[in-house]
């Protein structure tokens, strides 16, 4: 399994430098109702570049995997163990989260078998993260009710019978001044090995 603590410590100063960016764009009263996901997610990695970093790993986004159909991954942390093979970088996948259905995915759609390629089946199939037993999802929220939202993630997660799940979302804390970051840890298709997501709701309705 091609995981080691080091790892998992570069994915979290990576969050708590998003979590430095995501209060710095809330004290700037942004208005993101027109931003797209890539919008968001370009401009919190832009003001996460900015910030000192304690670990040594640079800021990838639409990174390109051609032996993958040509999918890119929103966030790739590239770390030198990545540099001699990039499946083993660590890759964080956004959303805007609307319903929370788009946040997850599923292999039945309408009573019609299809091919999932968004959300957590992202990394359940090995779209992402395919030699990796960690990754993580930011999940963005433009309209009012984060609180509903999460429940009905954790609810849709419980419900599916696509992912086999170990752990749903549990409060996971990496800044004390936020609340909405989680862990969960799910059984993974194709014999991957299980993986261990970690997520953050990013809220930005709490200006309006």
């Amino acid at each position: 399994m091609l995981f080691d603590e080091p790892d998992l410590d570069i994915l979290l100063e990576a969050y708590e430098l998003l979590i430095d960016s995501y209060f710095d764009l809330l004290k700037k009263n942004i208005d993101i109702d027109s931003f797209l996901e890539n919008n968001i997610r370009d401009i919190l990695v832009k003001t996460a570049k900015t910030k000192k970093r304690k670990l040594y790993f640079y800021w990838g986004t639409e990174m390109i995997d051609i032996e993958n159909d040509n999918c890119r991954i929103d966030i790739k942390l590239i770390t030198p163990r990545s540099l001699e093979d990039d499946k083993i970088g660590i890759e964080i996948e956004c959303k805007i989260i609307n319903t929370g259905r788009e946040y997850i995915d599923s292999l039945q759609t309408n009573n019609r078998k299809i091919s999932p390629t968004n959300g957590i089946m992202s990394f359940i199939r090995g779209k992402y993260a395919i030699k990796m037993n960690i990754a993580g999802m930011i999940g963005f929220v433009k309209n009012n009710g984060i609180d509903d939202k999460i429940k009905k993630i954790k609810e849709r997660i419980k419900k599916s019978k696509d992912i086999k799940t170990k752990q749903n979302l549990n409060f996971f804390p990496i800044n004390k001044t936020f609340k909405y970051s989680y862990k969960s840890c799910h059984k993974r298709m194709h014999k991957l090995p299980e993986i261990d997501i970690y997520h953050l709701f990013l809220n930005f309705t709490s200006k309006k």
